[in-house]
């Protein structure tokens, strides 16, 4: 049933960029992006550019979605070539690498009272996407003349695509430290998905496993300015939509059984839950202070301070995390990015028909 509601809300979305595409010019058929009259209006791009990434997902929530602007930001590269078809339309084809990070233990000190929680529980990932789309370019403004030449000194425009992406979510293995002189060595980053962390094959009603190719639907805002006749400047500001919930390695699916998730991936069981690390794994901070004082502060939902609560993050034991407890939720993940990029312009100038 949920494929065929994916596979179903993915025609419905070619579809209408499709028609989008078709009622770009409304005289498609006499005179539009593909008639010999709009040929003078024809010209293409390529460019080259980077800017930020930030993820939103079960590690930082839609309803806060501002701290995610600044909380956990990563970069992303981008390059692509963009032809104009017609003064308000252009097609882009674009390879776009954005890494993108969420951590529970750095997000949830943005509002600790709201989110201790995400403190409580502990999880991280990273996440490399390497992202193949294509997409409509529209200009929101009139051109001022024909062709490239036409260009505007200030154009915004908007963003409507479809596209996929080949991802592999990551975290840390624990910290150590060394007895003697209590210095913090991190772990190494290793692949989720084939230590089974988020319960694939372990637990019957789960998934068996996840895809690291999956679809995405680009959106978003940009200007463009002309710097020369052969340079543009762009700004540009783009959500991406993807019917998928594991861009984290954190869904809906249940906290295995560790002692059966053990049996075949022992370093799965150790990264699957981590409420009882006391230093954090990517950062190597000590945990156990914060920890004491969400157990023990009338502050919080806990007020457990006559509970004989140690200075060790043992999590599992007063709050719950444990096996076929919900790890997160079932909403899709997703990612912005922004990004300034430089694109040169490839064509002649617009030429005067020959003289009869």
């Amino acid at each position: 049933m949920k494929f065929l509601d994916f596979k179903g809300a993915l025609l419905k979305t070619v579809f209408c960029f499709s028609l989008v595409l078709l009622i770009t010019d409304e005289s498609f058929a006499q005179g539009g992006m593909f008639s010999k009259k709009n040929k003078i209006n024809q010209y293409s791009s390529i460019s080259i550019g980077g800017g930020s990434s930030h993820y939103f997902g079960d590690l930082s929530p839609y309803s806060t979605f501002y701290y995610g602007l600044y909380t956990n930001v990563r970069w992303n590269a981008t390059i692509n070539y963009t032809r104009q078809f017609t003064p308000q339309f252009a097609a882009r084809v674009s390879f776009t690498w954005a890494r993108i990070l969420g951590d529970d233990y750095n997000y949830s000190q943005r509002n600790l009272t709201k989110f201790h929680t995400y403190y409580l529980r502990n999880l991280h990932f990273r996440n490399d996407i390497k992202e193949f789309a294509l997409t409509g370019v529209f200009n929101l403004l009139p051109q001022t003349g024909k062709g490239q030449q036409g260009r505007r000194a200030f154009m915004p425009y908007g963003l409507l695509g479809i596209g996929f992406y080949g991802h592999s979510p990551k975290a840390r293995e624990n910290a150590t430290v060394d007895p003697t002189t209590g210095e913090v060595t991190l772990g190494g980053w290793l692949n989720l998905k084939e230590l089974q962390t988020s319960g694939q094959g372990i637990i019957p009603d789960q998934p068996k496993s996840y895809s690291l190719l999956q679809p995405v639907f680009p959106v978003g805002l940009g200007v463009k300015m002309k710097l020369t006749e052969k340079l543009d400047l762009n700004l540009e500001g783009g959500l991406r939509i993807t019917p998928f919930d594991y861009l984290d390695d954190v869904g809906s699916s249940k906290y295995p059984n560790p002692t059966v998730l053990a049996a075949t991936s022992p370093t799965g069981a150790l990264l699957s839950n981590r409420a009882g690390e006391n230093i954090s794994a990517r950062t190597g901070e000590d945990r156990t202070p914060v920890f004491v004082q969400i157990m023990t502060d009338p502050a919080y939902r806990y007020n457990l301070a006559g509970a004989g609560i140690q200075p060790s993050t043992n999590a599992e034991q007063f709050v719950g995390f444990s096996a076929n407890t919900i790890r997160g939720s079932s909403r899709w993940d997703s990612y912005f990015v922004t990004q300034i990029t430089i694109s040169y312009i490839i064509g002649s100038s617009v030429k005067c028909p020959p003289i009869k």
